[in-house]
C-alpha cells in the first residue's frame, strides 16, 4: 500500500506522499505551504510542526526506492 500523510487544507484534506515533498515553509503560526516535486504547491492550514513531524514519522518508517 502506498504511505500517505493526510494535510488539513482550507478546501478539506489532501493526502500526500511523504518521497515527494521537497520542503516545507511556514507561513504564520496555524499556516505553511507545502513544496512537492513537480512544482506543486501546497497550503496547508496547519502548523509547520504536525506537519513535519508526520511526515518524518512516516519517512523513518519506510524505505522509499
Amino acid at each position: 500500500m502506498i504511505p500517505f500523510v493526510i494535510v488539513k487544507t482550507k478546501a478539506g484534506f489532501a493526502y500526500l506522499r511523504p518521497e515527494r515533498v521537497v520542503a516545507v515553509s511556514a507561513t504564520d503560526d496555524a499556516e505553511c505551504i507545502i513544496l512537492m516535486t513537480d512544482g506543486v504547491t501546497i497550503a496547508a492550514k496547519e502548523p509547520v510542526e504536525d506537519d513535519v513531524v508526520r511526515l518524518e514519522r512516516e519517512a523513518d518508517n519506510k524505505t522509499f526506492p
